[in-house]
């Protein structure tokens, strides 16, 4: 009893690993035959639908490798990544039982239908994602994968307001070209892969959503954050420092003569600063940064100082003994007489005549002391208003 039911179970095991080591067993021929039977009266410009009023369904993931690139001239945005495309054909299905168990086959692109996806908003030349190797592989039940990557380079207006602290949000669109939304729909995988940002950005938020005004398409969205240390450290810093030491000009003698050559340099300097900064950002920016508007700011606060100088120098070589108007004093003679001997003769001393009051000579001292502070005070409001506007 014991032997004969061990009998049974090992030809039911046999039969089963027969069946199992069978399943694999197939031709060529049996693969050519099953192509050739799929793809006989096959229609590659017919959605993949017995029912053409149903809408064929893209089950789409994206993964981000990382941020390649982002340029504030070009307003170009790129990023290196892949889709994870996946629908069902329903005129690629087949019993495998039939087909001695081919469980998959591959055809070529050309034989069957696929969508056309583009990117909507290219940097560049208008073109479709693209299969390299040419070829699809179909499952028995109509399922088929695409992978389609690449570095994708797109126009994205940029907002460079708050330069350096700014932040950018670049949507890179993706459009299914011939078809309406009631022929096509997008199932959506939200989630993304981390995305690597660069030295300069760091990358706030990635996601993927469906919709792209009324076409059949989606939107990668990238939020992207400026790293601003760089900026601070090769820009900021040197033109808090310059603007400081501008109004130093008022500390310098004016006897000395070098007043007008030291506001001439700071004057040349912000220039410098001004076409650096001006090269990186675009040329058609509806907004000027205020970084841009703080520089041209300290620009014309030096061009005023320039002139308070060469007024002052004017003043001090010109009319150095003249009374500062509105000062008080009088022009009067030294009561005592002196007297000069030669000989037996005495002369009176001719009394020269001086001003009683405030002259421009010993003036200046007072107004450039005065003159400092009161830039100072500007500087800094102004420094203060800016760095508020550019980082809250």
């Amino acid at each position: 009893m014991f032997g004969t039911g061990s009998f049974l179970l090992g030809n039911i095991i046999c039969l089963l690993i027969n069946r199992s080591l069978g399943s694999t067993k197939f031709t060529a021929e049996n693969v050519t035959s099953l192509r050739r039977a799929l793809l006989q009266n096959y229609d590659p410009y017919l959605r993949p639908r017995l029912q053409q009023g149903d809408p064929v369904v893209l089950n789409v993931s994206f993964g981000a490798k990382r941020f390649h690139d982002l340029n504030e001239k070009e307003q170009k945005v790129s990023l290196l990544g892949y889709f994870d495309i996946s629908w069902n054909d329903e005129f690629l299905v087949w019993d495998k039982e039939n087909y001695s168990n081919i469980g998959d086959i591959v055809v070529k692109t050309n034989d069957i239908w696929w969508p056309t996806i583009a990117l909507g908003n290219p940097f560049g030349d208008f073109e479709t994602l693209k299969n390299p190797y040419g070829i699809f592989r179909v499952s028995s039940t109509g399922a088929i994968d695409w992978s389609p990557g690449g570095l994708f380079s797109i126009t994205c207006d940029m907002n460079l307001l708050k330069y350096p602290f700014d932040t950018q949000t670049c949507d890179f669109v993706f459009v299914v070209l011939g078809y309406s939304i009631d022929d096509v729909i997008f199932n959506i995988n939200p989630n993304i892969l981390e995305v690597h940002g660069t030295t300069e950005w760091d990358v706030v938020n990635a996601e993927m959503f469906d919709g792209v005004e009324g076409k059949t398409g989606l939107t990668v969205r990238v939020t992207l954050e400026r790293k601003p240390f760089f900026v601070i450290l090769t820009v900021i810093t040197p033109l808090s420092l310059l603007s400081v030491l501008n109004l130093f000009v008022f500390l310098i003698p004016v006897e000395s003569g070098e007043k007008t050559a030291f506001g001439i340099t700071t004057f040349l300097a912000y220039s410098i600063y001004l076409s650096t900064l001006g090269s990186s950002l675009p040329d058609d920016a509806t907004q000027s940064p205020y970084m841009t508007v703080y520089i041209e700011i300290l620009m014309i606060n030096s061009v005023i100082i320039m002139a308070i100088v060469i007024v002052q120098t004017r003043c001090f070589f010109y009319h150095g003994n003249n009374l500062v108007p509105f000062s008080h004093g009088n022009t009067v003679s030294n009561d005592n007489t002196d007297v000069t001997k030669n000989d037996d003769l005495s002369f009176p001393k001719e009394q020269s005549k001086q001003p009683k009051g405030r002259t421009w000579s010993n003036s200046m001292a007072f107004i450039d002391r005065l003159l400092f502070f009161v830039f100072l005070s500007i500087l800094g409001g102004i420094s203060l208003y800016f760095f508020a506007r550019m980082t809250l």
